[in-house]
C-alpha cells in the first residue's frame, strides 16, 4: 500500500475521541522492577530471549544519563534479580542505554547494547548477556537516543538498519560544523550488528521538530512505518514510511493525536492488532503526562486514522517525565511494558513493569464496534426513533419510525402507514430491508416521527408500541399497540390505546412490563391548561397507558408527572422499575437538566418532578435497566443554549446508577460528532441487550448551531441516517 495514496483523513485532530481505558489504579498489574529512595532511575529498554521468558532490563541511574543499570527476570517480568554485574566503562554512559537480539549471516547470536550522544558507543554479549564487552565506539559519528530503534532488513542474512536522531550537537566531533536542526537519521549493518555505516539522513520537516524513530513493519512485511516523536510541542507526532526497506522514504507526515507521544514502541498482539506504548503528550489529552499506549491496527497508522482506543497503563505525578517504554509480547499473549516515572507523589522516579492481555483490555474497552452509519435519510423519509430486539434465532429485528413527512401528508400515509422491518444476523453490525411490517392498519394518521418499541411480553409474544402521526393532533396522536406471535413475520391489527383521540407524544424504547405483569407506556400529553395556546413543544405532562391484561384494555394513570414552572414541562418521558413496584420516571425538560418523578404504585400516580445532575437541554433521552438491574440512561449531555432551548443535541452519552436512579455516574461518551460546530444531532436511542454489549441504534441528523429545526435546509436530508454501535457493559 502506498502511503502517499492512503492517508485519506481530513484535517488531523489535536485530540482524540476513541475510548480511553485506564488501568492505572489496576495495581495488580504492576511490578516493581527497581526502585531506590532519592535516587532518579529512568528510561530503560527491554529485551525478550529466544526462551520467551527471560527478559533483560537495562536503565541508566540518572535523567537520560548515568551508570547503565542490568536487571534479569527469568519469569516473564514477575520477579526481578538484584541488580547485576556490568563493564566498568557502562559507568561512563552519557545516555539512554537500549539493548537488541541480532543474528548474524553464520547464525551467531548475540545482544548489543548502545549509548548515545557523541561517540555512539556499543557494548556486546554472546551469552544471553551474561557477560559483556566494554563499550566502544561504533564509528565517527554520534547521536541522541541511539539506538532508538532497530530492525531486520529484507535484503540479506544479518542485515540490519537502526535509527536514531540528532538535533546537531552530536552527530559529529565538531558541533560548529554540524547540521543544524532536528534530523532523523539511520544506520546499517550487514554483519549482524557488528559494524555500523556512516548515518544517513531519512526525515527533516521545516517546522517539526522530529525524533526518537520507533519502527514498526506492515503485516505482509512489504513496508515500514516510523513513528516519531514532535519536540516542539506545537504538532502531533509525525510518520514516514518506506516501500524499499528503507532505501527512500515518504515526506512526514502528522498523525492524529491519538497517536501522539515520545518514544513509541510497537508490537503485533496475537489477533494482528497493534499495542504501541509512549508518554502521552497529545495537545488535547486527559491522560496528557502520563505512560499511554494505543490499539489499532497497521492500516489506522496508515490510512490517518484514530485507532481504536487508547489505555492509561499509569499515572505519572511530575509533568511529562515517564515512559521510555520497553514492550514484550510472551508467548501466552502477555503484553509486559517496562518504564519509569513519578508513579509515587513527591517520590522520585522508578521502574514499574505493566502485564495485560489484549482480552482483557478489550474486556474494559468501551466500543466493541465503533459508531458508524448503516442506513441514509432520503428525501420522503428521515430515520428516526428506532426499537430494536434480539429473538429467540439470535437475530436483531428493527424498525424505525420514519421522521415527519413533507408537505403531502396523506400521500406519504396512504404509501407507508406502518414502517420498514430490518433485519440483522451479526448482532447489528450489518442490515437487510425486511419489507413493511405485515400489520393490517384501518387507523387515521401513520406510524411516524416519534418512536416504535419492541418488547417481549412475559406470555412469549412480541409486542409493539408506537408513536402515531395524526396531522390534526399537532403532530401527535394516541400511540398504537400491536402482537406477533411468530417472531415480526405477521402482526395483529393495531389498536389504540385510547378511545378518545388527544394530542399524545410516545418516543421510542419506553414501554415495559413490571415485575407484576403491567405493561406501562409513559407518554407526553398537552398541558390542558394552555387550551388553544397549545403548540407541539410547548408545556407537556406526564402520564402513563397501563395494562393489566397483557395490552388487552389500557386505562390512563390516575396521576401524572408535572413541572409547571417550565416553559416544556416534563416532556418525553421514560420509566423503569426500580424495584418491584417502584417507578423511576425520567422526562426531559427546558431547565437545563433531565427531571425526574417517582410512582409507588406500579405507574398510578406520580410524585412532583424534581432535578437530577443529567445537564441536557431539551432533548431525547432512553431509560432502560442493564442485565444487573441497575438503570442507565443516554441522552445528550450538553449545556443548553439557552432557557428552554432544544439544542445542542450531541454529543449522545451514558449515565449509570448505582443506587435505584437517586445519584448518576459522569457522563460516557458514546457519540461526540458535531460538538465541535454543533452541526449534528444524534439522538433518540433505541438500546438491545446481548452476549458481546449494548447495541445502540439512534439517529443522526444536520444542526443549526443556533438551535433551529432547520436540520440543514431543503438539502439536510443528505446528512445523516441510522447509526449504530455496540458498547461494552459498564463496570
Amino acid at each position: 500500500m502506498s502511503a502517499a495514496t492512503a492517508a485519506d483523513a481530513a484535517a488531523v485532530q489535536r485530540g482524540y475521541t476513541i475510548p480511553l481505558v485506564d488501568l492505572a489504579e489496576q495495581t495488580q498489574r504492576q511490578v516493581v522492577v527497581d526502585r531506590e529512595p532519592g535516587q532518579y532511575l529512568g528510561h530503560p529498554t527491554t529485551v525478550l530471549l529466544e526462551d520467551g521468558k527471560t527478559m533483560i532490563a537495562v536503565y541508566p541511574k540518572g535523567h537520560g544519563r548515568g551508570a547503565i543499570v542490568m536487571k534479569r527476570s527469568s519469569d516473564g517480568g514477575r520477579t526481578w534479580s538484584r541488580r547485576l554485574p556490568t563493564p566498568a566503562n557502562w559507568g561512563t554512559s552519557k545516555e539512554v542505554p537500549t539493548i537488541y537480539r541480532v543474528v548474524d549471516a553464520k547464525g551467531t547470536k548475540r545482544l548489543i547494547l548502545f549509548s548515545g550522544l557523541f561517540p555512539i558507543r556499543m557494548s556486546l554479549s554472546k551469552d544471553d548477556g551474561r557477560n559483556w564487552a566494554e563499550l566502544k565506539p561504533v564509528g565517527p559519528f554520534g547521536g541522541i537516543v541511539a539506538m532508538s530503534s532497530l530492525l531486520s532488513l529484507h535484503s540479506g542474512p544479518g542485515h540490519y538498519m537502526a535509527l536514531f536522531h540528532d538535533d546537531g550537537r552530536f552527530i559529529g566531533p565538531d558541533p560548529t560544523k554540524n547540521p543544524k536542526g532536528f534530523r532523523v537519521y539511520k544506520t546499517l549493518s550487514d554483519d549482524g550488528g557488528l559494524t555500523w555505516g556512516r548515518p544517513e539522513v531519512v526525515a527533516m520537516h521545516p517546522q517539526a521538530h522530529l525524533c526518537e524513530p520507533g519502527a514498526i513493519r506492515s503485516p505482509d512485511g512489504k513496508q515500514i512505518a516510523v513513528l516519531l516523536r514532535e519536540n516542539s510541542r506545537r504538532l502531533n507526532s509525525f510518520a514516514i514510511f518506506s516501500d524499499d526497506e528503507g532505501t527512500t522514504w515518504s515526506e512526514p507526515r502528522e498523525l492524529p493525536g491519538a497517536l501522539t507521544g515520545d518514544r513509541h514502541t510497537a508490537r503485533y498482539a496475537p489477533d494482528g492488532r497493534l499495542f504501541i506504548t509512549f508518554r502521552d503528550t497529545t495537545l488535547q489529552s486527559p491522560t496528557k503526562g502520563d505512560w499511554v499506549g494505543w490499539v489499532g491496527t497497521y492500516d489506522d497508522i496508515v490510512r490517518g486514522r484514530q485507532g481504536q482506543y487508547r489505555v492509561r497503563l499509569m499515572k505519572n505525578h511530575k509533568g511529562g517525565d515517564c515512559a521510555y517504554p520497553g514492550l514484550e509480547l510472551l508467548p501466552d499473549g502477555t503484553f509486559v511494558t517496562t518504564t519509569y516515572g513519578h508513579w509515587t507523589e513527591g517520590e522520585s522516579p522508578y521502574i514499574v513493569s505493566v502485564r495485560f492481555t489484549m482480552k482483557e483490555l478489550d474486556a474494559q474497552a468501551w466500543f466493541v464496534v465503533e459508531p458508524a452509519l448503516f442506513l441514509h435519510h432520503t428525501a420522503e423519509r428521515h430515520f428516526i426513533g428506532p426499537g430494536a430486539i434480539r429473538l429467540a434465532s439470535g437475530e436483531i429485528l428493527m424498525a424505525a419510525a420514519w421522521g415527519r413527512p413533507p408537505t403531502n401528508f396523506d400521500q406519504l400515509a396512504a404509501k407507508y402507514p406502518v414502517p420498514m422491518l430490518y433485519r440483522s444476523a451479526d448482532g447489528g453490525r450489518t442490515w437487510r430491508e425486511d419489507g413493511q411490517m405485515q400489520m393490517p392498519w384501518r387507523l387515521s394518521g401513520m406510524i411516524s416521527d416519534g418512536g416504535i418499541t419492541f418488547l417481549r411480553l412475559q406470555d412469549g409474544r412480541l409486542a409493539l408500541l408506537a408513536h402515531r402521526h395524526v396531522k390534526s393532533l399537532h403532530g401527535g396522536g394516541v400511540p398504537v399497540f400491536s402482537t406477533s406471535t411468530d417472531d415480526g413475520k405477521t402482526w395483529a391489527p393495531a389498536q389504540l390505546l385510547d378511545h378518545q383521540d388527544d394530542v399524545c407524544y410516545v418516543m421510542n424504547d419506553r414501554m415495559i412490563q413490571t415485575a407484576s405483569r403491567r405493561l406501562v407506556v409513559p407518554v407526553a400529553c398537552a398541558d390542558k391548561t394552555l387550551g388553544k395556546r397549545y403548540y407541539e413543544g410547548a408545556r407537556s405532562v406526564s402520564r402513563c397507558y397501563l395494562s393489566d391484561d397483557a395490552g388487552k384494555t389500557w386505562r390512563l394513570s390516575r396521576g401524572q408527572a408535572i413541572l409547571q414552572d417550565d416553559t416544556r414541562g416534563m416532556a418525553e418521558p421514560c420509566v423503569a422499575e426500580v424495584a418491584r413496584g417502584r417507578l423511576l420516571m425520567l422526562a426531559r425538560t427546558g431547565k437545563g437538566c433531565i427531571h425526574r418523578a417517582w410512582s409507588e404504585d406500579g405507574g398510578e400516580t406520580w410524585t412532583q418532578a424534581e432535578p437530577t445532575t443529567l445537564v441536557s437541554a431539551c432533548s431525547s433521552l432512553t431509560l432502560k435497566m442493564l442485565p444487573d438491574r441497575r438503570p442507565i440512561v443516554f441522552y445528550n449531555h450538553a449545556k443548553p443554549l439557552g432557557p428552554g432551548a432544544f439544542f445542542p443535541r450531541t454529543p449522545l452519552v451514558y449515565a449509570v446508577s448505582n443506587d435505584h436512579g437517586k445519584t448518576w455516574s459522569d457522563p460516557i461518551v458514546v457519540d461526540d460528532d458535531g460538538v465541535e460546530k454543533q452541526d449534528r444531532q444524534n439522538i433518540y436511542p433505541a438500546v438491545c441487550f446481548t452476549a458481546e454489549g449494548m447495541l445502540v441504534i439512534y439517529s443522526t441528523h444536520a444542526a443549526d448551531p443556533k438551535g433551529s429545526f432547520g436540520n440543514g435546509g431543503p438539502e439536510g436530508w443528505k446528512i445523516g441516517g441510522g447509526k449504530r454501535c455496540i458498547l461494552g457493559y459498564p463496570d
